[in-house]
């Protein structure tokens, strides 16, 4: 799928798109998680891919990145939440360690609230939790694909997946 597209989610099967999507992530590990810009989760995901700014040689992002953007997550591990956006950022670079070489095992959106759930190989969950009451205009997540490609959710309740090689969307 490399057309560009944008949804107005209206009914469950207004994530079909979407779901097919963010499938593709089943089974990649995930090889760094770390805060970016603003202190928002990254994940970087299957395939170890140079850079191809300058300013960035000798540096790799993932072939699939999942940002948080402006939405409050928390990682849980089986017993427990282990880390949450709202921890101090020191904590939060130590705890999600956790999850790094980690396989994608499930990841699912829900309809209505948008909440987004990854499920890992250790049986840990990242769970996005989207609030449509923020008055931020900011997706509440987005995920960079092998495709040159960029998904974004929110924000309210429309969905796009569009070219990323936009210079909008340049995501360190």
């Amino acid at each position: 799928m490399t057309t560009n597209l944008i949804k107005n989610i209206t009914q469950p099967s207004d994530l079909e798109q979407l779901h097919q999507i963010i499938s593709g992530v089943i089974g990649e590990t995930c090889w760094k998680a770390s805060l970016s810009y603003g202190d928002e989760l990254t994940l970087h995901i299957g395939a170890k891919i140079p850079y191809s700014q300058k300013s960035m040689t000798g540096r790799e992002k993932g072939a699939w990145i999942l940002g948080t953007r402006a939405t409050q997550w928390r990682l849980n591990s089986p017993t427990q939440t282990l880390v949450s956006s709202n921890d101090d950022p020191e904590i939060i670079t130590q705890k999600v360690d956790a999850i790094k070489d980690s396989t994608i095992a499930g990841i699912e959106t829900q309809y209505r609230n948008l909440v987004l759930t990854v499920t890992f190989s250790n049986e840990y969950k990242l769970i996005l939790l989207p609030n449509s009451k923020d008055d931020v205009d900011l997706p509440y997540w987005e995920m960079f694909t092998p495709y040159e490609m960029v998904l974004k959710v929110g924000p309210g309740a429309r969905w796009s997946y569009i070219s990323s090689n936009s210079r909008a969307n340049v995501y360190f």
